[in-house]
């Protein structure tokens, strides 16, 4: 996709996990790279392990927190100073919380990091994307396939139920790609889901028994055992979705599509495609702040 020209790809949460092996993926191409983390000590020496793995000098560290309107403005702000343009934008960031918590502006921390921070994030970054002339926004998703929204719980009204309640905020995100992929469709940029598949990570390894609700309870030991730390490797192939929808030409033009850990194109839940579905999401997230006009 860059035999001519080398692009930029902004990757969110690349300091670990399936981010940081996305962006070890996409560097290994010769894009420029650029990975955010909150952790500057983690992130200088994830920078530099990308840089090591792949012989790809470019690769740029911005730190920043996605937890909250504040965050996201000011990270969105650093990355405007330092980059021009921007190719593609991977939303990896995630959250995964056993306890019920909310972000600095009153949202429950699942809906924050998972729905609001990709959308504020990918707004304010307009004008990098706009000069990149044919961007693409990819939003990684997470849980299992996918599934339901319901409006009356995007913030865990009906009880905060951890992995489940993580896992509801990711199809409340693919029903917000949707949304979005509509919103900047007049503006030559493409919005896709991927799904990586389950990893071992630090996010899925901080699981615990409060995190389960009822009787998955008894499936914890399962879990630790299936999420047991593994090196990376699990990681590593997960990333594929991601690096093949930042790389891909498959994607040039191509917008509001879900792909899964095996790259095929699959149908989101009917819900994720509602308008009113999309409409009450949005409410939520402005509710939060109003959205940046870049």
């Amino acid at each position: 996709m860059n035999s001519q020209t080398k692009r930029t790809v902004v990757v969110t949460g690349g300091t670990g996990g399936i981010g940081l092996q996305s962006a070890l993926g996409i560097a290994r191409t010769g894009d420029r790279v650029v990975i955010t983390g909150r952790d500057r000590a983690r992130g200088a020496a994830s920078r530099q392990r990308i840089i090591d793995e792949t012989g790809n000098p470019d690769v740029a560290l911005v730190i920043g927190d996605l937890s909250s309107v504040a965050g996201i403005d000011a990270l969105a702000r650093t990355l405007l100073e330092q980059l021009e343009r921007i190719d593609v934008l991977v939303n990896n960031a995630g959250y995964l919380g056993s306890e019920r918590q909310d972000s600095d502006d009153g949202v429950e921390m699942h809906f924050a990091v998972n729905v609001l921070a990709p959308w504020r994030l990918t707004h304010a970054l307009l004008p990098a994307l706009r000069a990149a002339g044919s961007a693409r926004v990819l939003n990684v998703t997470g849980g299992d396939k996918p599934a339901a929204v319901d409006v009356d719980n995007l913030q865990a009204e009906k009880g905060f139920k951890g992995l489940m309640t993580y896992t509801h905020s990711k199809s409340a995100l693919e029903s917000m790609s949707m949304a979005l992929a509509g919103a900047l469709e007049p503006e030559g940029i493409t919005v896709n889901v991927v799904f990586p598949g389950r990893a071992s990570t630090a996010m899925t390894r901080s699981l615990t028994l409060s995190g389960l609700p009822g009787m998955m309870k008894l499936m914890l030991p399962f879990f630790r055992l299936f999420f047991a730390e593994d090196g990376g490797k699990s990681a590593a192939k997960a990333a594929a979705s991601t690096i093949w929808g930042a790389t891909s030409r498959d994607l040039d033009g191509v917008t509001g599509r879900y792909f899964d850990t095996s790259t095929a194109e699959r149908q989101l839940h009917p819900t994720a495609l509602d308008p009113q579905v999309q409409a009450k999401i949005l409410a939520v997230i402005e509710s939060a702040a109003p959205t940046p006009r870049g």
